[in-house]
């Protein structure tokens, strides 16, 4: 079981927005959206599959390792973590990303 069975039960995992609708919110485009939606759906089913990412399947995705100290990995943790709840929504996710997107103006 993991996000994609999860995805099955309800339509979408929670936080998850429509593709198009982020597009229109962010610089990228509909299909940039669904690859990030992959990625996404890799690190929130790594650990706990309930279509969040927690720290420990942030850390065990981009360091190989979950239980290991990291202070660079909860810095960016917490970047993604605009809720402040431990946890990433897709949607937060998206919009991070978006902050970095060569097509995202500087005040952004």
């Amino acid at each position: 079981m993991g996000c994609v069975n999860f995805k099955a039960k309800i339509g979408r995992f929670p936080g998850q927005q429509n593709p198009v609708t982020l597009a229109a919110d962010t610089a990228f485009y509909v299909s940039d959206v669904e690859a990030l939606t992959d990625v996404f759906k890799t690190m929130c089913n790594s650990i706990e599959p309930d279509g969040k990412i927690i720290k420990e399947e942030f850390k065990l995705v981009l360091f190989k390792d979950s239980q290991r100290q990291n202070l660079f990995a909860y810095r960016i943790f917490n970047l993604f973590d605009l809720k402040q709840k431990g946890k990433i929504y897709f949607a937060d996710f998206v919009k991070v990303f978006h902050v970095f997107h060569s097509d995202t103006p500087v005040e952004a």
